[in-house]
């Protein structure tokens, strides 16, 4: 199997390079950056021993690398899937299964309106970021998952999971993706917060202002999407009805249920975060912004998330970025929730 990595960023570069390393052909997309430094890149996985790439891996910023790949992961922000969809439809052979590994609940619908039944959902469900020395480091514990898909996208899927197997990772098949990335998109409400108040993902989980904003957004987002559907799936074995209720316990009783449901890396940014702090735009609108669309498509209200969207989009191209303290955000957010 030749696996192509069409938007090889933080978690891109790190699948593709822990797939390369277990003997799979790979070929990484990418912006100028990476082919900077391609001769030193490495994956840290959460065991901490650095993994590098074969020296057959291909690190290109030519679309026109991917031509021959079996498999293409797209890993860029929702915002460029449209584009994305584009390119690789002038691309990729009439057989390549697509796998969207993004954020949000619309990408795969979107790239198959250009590139048709061969495009399976997927999820990454935990975190990586990028340190000075070219590492992608895994920084919270998760599953890889995708749609079991049928014909030709199950069988490339099946050999794509023992790929990974290989390498040490788990891709799981699931029949029901559009849940399973409803319960992704849950937690990710908390990218926003971060975003917001410019704090790591452990201090946000430590702070129970932060964890009250956090709880607001899912208590939101849980109710919004059982209006809506999908209906969404348990991500990290605690149910999302469940886990805002959790976040608004005491501080010790978080940290200790947190400890056994997710590993964080004190250092471990949101993605979105990551976006705010290297000035490029944000997804925001894919997730807290995604429960404002479908609240207002429903008749109903998301004050929570359309306080959380409105602070990030206030972020963009601000230097340094005017972040809240997670007090502020606590006190804006319940404002809008008693207006």
């Amino acid at each position: 199997m030749h696996v192509g990595v069409f938007g090889a960023g933080a978690i891109g570069c790190f699948m593709g390079i822990r797939l390369s390393a277990a003997g799979t052909k790979v070929t990484l997309l990418g912006r100028s950056r990476l082919l900077e430094r391609a001769d030193d890149i490495s994956a840290v996985p959460l065991s901490g021993e650095p993994i590098r790439p074969a020296p057959d891996v291909v690190v290109t910023a030519d679309p026109a690398e991917l031509a021959s790949v079996d498999v293409c992961l797209v890993c860029v922000k929702s915002q460029h899937t449209e584009q994305a969809a584009t390119t690789l439809a002038e691309v990729l052979s009439p057989d390549c299964v697509v796998v969207s590994m993004q954020n949000g609940l619309t990408n795969p619908r979107t790239l198959r309106k250009t590139l048709g039944d061969r495009v399976a959902a997927g999820m990454v469900s935990y975190n990586v970021f990028i340190d000075d020395d070219a590492c992608y480091r895994q920084a919270t514990s998760g599953p890889l998952v995708a749609d079991a898909g049928t014909g030709k996208v199950a069988a490339a899927v099946a050999e794509l999971a023992a790929a990974f197997s290989k390498a040490g990772e788990t891709l799981e098949l699931h029949a029901d993706m559009e849940s399973v990335a409803a319960g992704k998109l849950l937690l990710n409400l908390n990218n926003g917060i971060c975003a917001a108040t410019g704090l790591t993902i452990a201090e946000s989980l430590a702070s129970r202002d932060a964890r009250w904003c956090f709880a607001a957004c899912m208590r939101e987002g849980v109710s919004v999407l059982g209006v809506t559907g999908p209906k969404p799936a348990t991500v990290i074995k605690i149910p999302p009805s469940v886990i805002w209720r959790v976040l608004a316990l005491p501080n010790f009783v978080v940290t200790r249920v947190a400890k056994k449901l997710v590993d964080v890396d004190p250092q471990a940014r949101s993605s979105t975060l990551q976006d705010v702090l290297a000035g490029r735009p944000t997804e925001i609108d894919e997730l807290n912004g995604a429960i404002v669309s479908l609240a207002e498509e429903a008749g109903l209200t998301a004050p929570a998330n359309a306080t959380v969207t409105r602070l990030v989009h206030g972020l963009h191209g601000r230097e340094p970025p005017p972040f809240v303290t997670p007090r502020g955000l606590r006190t804006a957010i319940g404002q809008a929730l008693a207006g």
